[in-house]
């Protein structure tokens, strides 16, 4: 006795002529002959009895037929888990979730996604594709890709760097080089002065403007998201201003003052006021220094 073979598509002729009329309107409203010696109702008719046909061989398709095309996908050596079909079915979903897995980087997004499986140290990375950053960061150099990357707290760079850079390897292009450093962080000086509430603690109030900061500016955690700072982000003192004026225990904030070694990235508005730190695409941001006064009023 034949085994009964499982329907992938029970559709038939008239259900695909039914669901393609119903779609017309939609996709085609000036379509209102709908007769069958329309020209486009007999194609939808040719195309329904094509796809009637394909049906049918798809619903001819054994449980051998099937680990056979599992063998091409991954192999001569591949070998099924088991006869049952609990057992096919978990070997379909592993060889789809295999196929899905980039084999080769080639976006930008394939090079950050390669870079992330890389080690488990890594914890945020960004690629600057044309850009040599064991040269210069900013000058375009075609063929060649830059990964900036952010590793965990405790880990050995050098080691991280190492272990993106082999294994990047054997995922790019034969024309592309690859580069992997550390990102670069711009230090930020930053002073502020708050006016406390008449109840606030000043010393701890300050301890808790400064951990505030800290935080917002930090690689790993900070930002709006608390997801890490966003590489090239610019840090603005109007954002640390509303940081400091929503903690307890402020009435407000008198003054801010962000600072970094290069003056050039000072941002100024028209009236020649500072208004942040101009940060490049490849960069985060790094509190060097966090001074918060408290002064009573």
């Amino acid at each position: 006795m034949p085994l009964t073979l499982p329907n992938l598509d029970d559709r038939r002729y008239t259900d695909l002529v039914d669901e393609a009329r119903a779609l017309i309107p939609t996709h085609a409203p000036e379509w209102t002959n709908h007769n069958p010696s329309d020209p486009g109702i007999m194609l939808v008719e040719l195309f329904a009895w094509l796809s009637e046909m394909l049906l049918y061989r798809l619903n001819r398709v054994t449980d051998e037929n099937t680990r056979n095309f599992l063998r091409l996908l991954n192999g001569r050596g591949w070998q099924p888990s088991g006869t049952t079909a609990e057992a096919l079915a978990e070997d379909v979903r592993q060889t789809v979730l295999a196929l899905r897995r980039r084999e080769r980087a080639v976006s930008v997004e394939d090079f950050e996604a390669l870079a992330a499986e890389a080690d488990a140290r890594v914890a945020r990375v960004r690629c600057l594709p044309r850009r040599n950053a064991l040269m210069d960061f900013d000058a375009e150099q075609p063929g060649h890709v830059s990964l900036v990357v952010v590793a965990t707290p405790g880990s050995e760079m050098a080691s991280v760097l190492q272990a993106v850079q082999t294994y990047l390897e054997p995922h790019r292009l034969l024309t592309t080089f690859v580069h992997v450093v550390e990102a670069p962080l711009l230090p930020v000086d930053l002073a502020a002065s708050v006016v406390p509430l008449p109840d606030a603690t000043p010393g701890e109030l300050q301890t808790r403007a400064v951990a505030a900061l800290r935080d917002f500016l930090d690689p790993l955690h900070g930002g709006e998201a608390r997801s890490g700072w966003p590489f090239g982000r610019n840090a603005y003192v109007s954002e640390i201003y509303q940081l400091l004026d929503q903690l307890s225990g402020v009435d407000y904030v008198t003054s801010v003052q962000l600072a970094t070694d290069d003056a050039q990235r000072r941002v100024l508005n028209s009236g020649g006021e500072l208004v942040g730190l101009a940060v490049k695409p490849y960069e985060l941001v790094s509190a060097r220094t966090l001074n918060v006064t408290i002064t009573p009023v």
